[in-house]
């Protein structure tokens, strides 16, 4: 922006350089009082006043910078000061974000209370699921926030919707003590009715519905066992069957899309040596033929590998894995950085789409399988972010990560949301392939449930709704 070493705007930016913000945006009041280079100072008196926690003055000038005729630059630093659209306030704790099969609805939980009297709202909070209709903007609560809930997930036909909660199918357990078991429950759209399907002496977690939607299939700690096993509830019937059992602790099930497949990690040795196996060590994945029980190995426990999940066509595997050492004295742990994988199931083969280099997470296919959506500390521009605004505080490594998109034919890494501002994780990447949510949260707020478009920036009337909402 503005190479010529005289232009007015460049002494601006210079004062901003030198973190000398107030001056810079008295600096800036003047060009717009003399006339001069009206879009340019207001976008630099925003990105000051955002800097120095002045949202009021941000919005403004935000506002009027929308009069002007908007580049991608100025529509990209809008988007890095609000985060994109926001869908449930960072006052409140959100998580578990999950998209309808057709892509107009996300269920999640949102803590919005302080249900524990700790002085403060957080994940130790009861938080209750609500529904977000993103064709009229308008939100239900599904479930109370009497209890602790997680892990909304909708059915493929999206008829219903199963979660997981610590409401006591027994009435012996408080319902809100995060820290007992929750029982399975589903809700039947169109008869509005919600049943348990399985009590709080199993230790659910991690639920998925089989593509057929007739089963709902878990990780858990059945009662008198010792390890987690991933089992199937099959909600015809409604009996229990054991998809993959035996010796090990078991977890994280994705399944194909044909439903005959399941990937998953496993536990299976003493990787860091303190004589007992457990999710300190070292996870493996496997894939396993549902109906023969035949196990493939896909990366073995000499990394660190995690959150596996199926392509759409079901013949390859996306996975986080850990393979240098670093935090623990050489041993890949969950705190190293995480390389992004790809198997192919066809030719037993992996092969590294996003390296190492940053910490990244959540990896995620598009749905027409061409591309992988992650979160990284990663920023595309970095060079550019460590010149012009060299002043910022880039915030803690595991804090600020952005959300970006990868080509798998390519390579081509493309940035969806900046990581300069905020912290962006837990993304599902929604059915229709058009945009992504997220929770996202910046400095002295909560947890907020954000969407950003995947290929398309906002039109003007959207960004304008978007500044009136994420700015206060």
């Amino acid at each position: 922006m503005f190479d010529n070493l005289f232009s007015p705007i460049k002494i601006g930016i210079d004062l901003m350089k030198n973190n000398q913000l107030e001056d810079a945006v008295k600096y800036f009041e003047g060009l717009i009082a003399a006339g001069k280079h009206h879009p340019y100072a207001h976008f630099n008196i925003a990105r000051c006043c955002f800097k120095l926690n002045k949202f009021r003055e941000t919005k403004e000038h935000l506002l009027s910078l929308l009069q002007f005729k908007l580049s991608d630059e100025f529509i990209t630093g809008i988007l890095e000061m609000t985060n994109w659209r926001m869908i449930s306030s960072m006052e409140y704790f959100n998580s578990s974000p999950s998209y309808s099969p057709d892509g107009n609805m996300i269920a999640y939980c949102s803590a919005r209370k302080d249900t524990n009297s700790d002085g403060k709202i957080d994940n130790l909070d009861c938080c209750g699921i609500y529904q977000y209709d993103l064709r009229t903007c308008t939100e239900q609560m599904l479930v109370s926030d009497e209890w602790h809930n997680m892990n909304p997930i909708y059915s493929p036909d999206g008829t219903k919707l199963a979660f997981l909660s610590t409401r006591s199918f027994f009435g012996s357990v408080r319902g809100d003590d995060k820290s007992k078991n929750h029982a399975l429950y589903l809700i039947d759209f169109i008869s509005g009715r919600q049943e348990v399907l399985l009590d709080e002496s199993y230790k659910m977690k991690n639920i998925v519905f089989s593509p057929d939607g007739k089963k709902i299939v878990f990780s858990a700690w059945r009662p008198g066992e010792k390890v987690s096993t991933i089992n199937a509830y099959n909600l015809e019937t409604r009996k229990i069957e054991r998809v993959v059992g035996g010796m090990y602790e078991s977890t994280f099930p994705s399944i194909s899309a044909s439903g005959d497949k399941i990937v998953y990690s496993s536990w299976r040795r003493d990787t860091n040596g303190d004589g007992v196996i457990n999710i300190r060590d070292n996870s493996a994945i496997y894939l396993t033929n549902i109906a023969t029980g035949n196990e493939r190995l896909v990366s073995p426990d000499d990394y660190n590998n995690s959150f596996p999940s199926f392509s759409p066509d079901g013949k390859s595997v996306v996975f986080l894995s850990v393979r240098k050492g670093g935090v623990q004295a050489g041993k890949p742990s969950s705190a190293d950085n995480a390389g992004v994988y790809i198997y192919s199931i066809e030719k037993d083969k992996e092969f590294c789409l996003v390296e190492d280099n940053f910490f990244n997470k959540f990896p995620t296919y598009t749905p027409d399988g061409k591309n992988i959506v992650f979160s990284s500390n990663w920023c595309v521009n970095r060079r550019e972010h460590n010149t012009e605004d060299s002043f910022e505080n880039k915030g803690d490594f595991f804090e600020n990560k952005g959300i970006y998109t990868i080509d798998i034919s390519s390579r081509r890494v493309r940035q969806i949301v900046s990581d300069k501002y905020f912290g962006n994780r837990s993304l599902v990447v929604s059915p229709a392939g058009n945009s992504v949510a997220y929770i996202a949260w910046r400095k002295n707020t909560r947890r907020g449930l954000f969407l950003a478009y995947l290929s398309v920036f906002p039109s003007v009337a959207e960004l304008e709704y978007i500044i009136n909402t994420n700015l206060y």
